[in-house]
C-alpha cells in the first residue's frame, strides 16, 4: 500500500529535496546591527527646534542669542553627523543665523540703552 517513488532521497528526508547543508560564508558582518534614523531624537530636529525657539525669542531683550548659538553648534554637528536629514540641520541653521542676527540687533539697539540709561539715572556713570 504504500509504494516507495524512488526518487534518489534517502528515506529519512521526508521532504523531496531538502536537506540541511551548512553555507560557508561571513557570519559577523551579516549580524551588524544597522542604525537606523529613528532610534531617538536626531541632532538635526534638535537643530531644527532651537532654531524655532531662537528666532521667537529673538525679539526679546536679545534673549534668542543663546539658544542661537547652541543650536547653530548644533547644525554643523548635524551636517557632519546625520547627512540623510541634511534638511533639517540647514533649515535649524538658517533660523539660528537669522535669529542670532535680530538678537544681536535688539540688544544692541534696545537693551543696552536701556541699560545705559539706568546707569545714567542711578548715577553710576556720568554724573556731574
Amino acid at each position: 500500500m504504500d509504494e516507495q517513488r524512488d526518487t534518489g532521497v534517502p528515506s529519512q528526508y521526508p521532504i523531496a529535496g531538502l536537506r540541511a547543508r551548512e553555507v560557508p560564508g561571513q557570519t559577523r558582518a551579516a549580524l551588524r546591527k544597522k542604525s537606523s534614523g529613528s532610534s531617538g531624537v536626531s541632532w538635526s530636529k534638535v537643530s531644527l527646534w532651537s532654531g524655532i525657539v531662537s528666532l521667537a525669542l529673538a525679539p526679546v531683550f536679545g534673549i534668542g542669542v543663546i539658544p542661537a548659538i547652541l543650536s547653530i553648534v548644533l547644525g554643523h554637528i548635524a551636517k557632519h553627523r546625520e547627512p540623510q536629514s541634511m534638511s533639517f540641520s540647514q533649515v535649524g541653521l538658517a533660523l539660528s543665523y537669522i535669529a542670532l542676527g535680530v538678537g544681536t540687533a535688539v540688544l544692541v539697539f534696545v537693551a543696552l540703552p536701556i541699560v545705559f540709561a539706568f546707569l545714567v539715572s542711578a548715577g553710576y556713570i556720568l554724573s556731574e
